[in-house]
């Protein structure tokens, strides 16, 4: 038995980078809801410049779509996105 309250959770800003990462993530229909996560910490990872371009983004993520979508597909809506949100996407084109 715990004495203390659970801690509380601060959300991000709805501008902030990783909130803009994770509703882009959102958008695809993955196996499991980890696969979002692991999609969206990825293009936050572009975003922020850890990973060069969008594309390896969707590759090193390794998320396995349900959709019947290429990962070129996403990587193609989620340059798109970025752009809607101001942020320039890198491809490997």
């Amino acid at each position: 038995m715990t004495s203390k309250a659970p801690a509380q959770v601060n959300k991000f800003a709805d501008d902030s980078l990783e909130k803009i990462a994770y509703k882009i993530a959102e958008q695809f229909k993955t196996r499991e809801f980890n696969d979002n996560n692991r999609l969206g910490y990825h293009i936050w990872r572009h975003i922020t410049g850890t990973i060069p371009t969008v594309d390896e983004a969707v590759r090193v993520s390794g998320v396995r779509l349900t959709g019947g979508e290429t990962l070129e597909g996403v990587a193609d809506r989620i340059a798109e996105k970025l752009k809607e949100n101001g942020i320039e996407a890198k491809r490997e084109r």
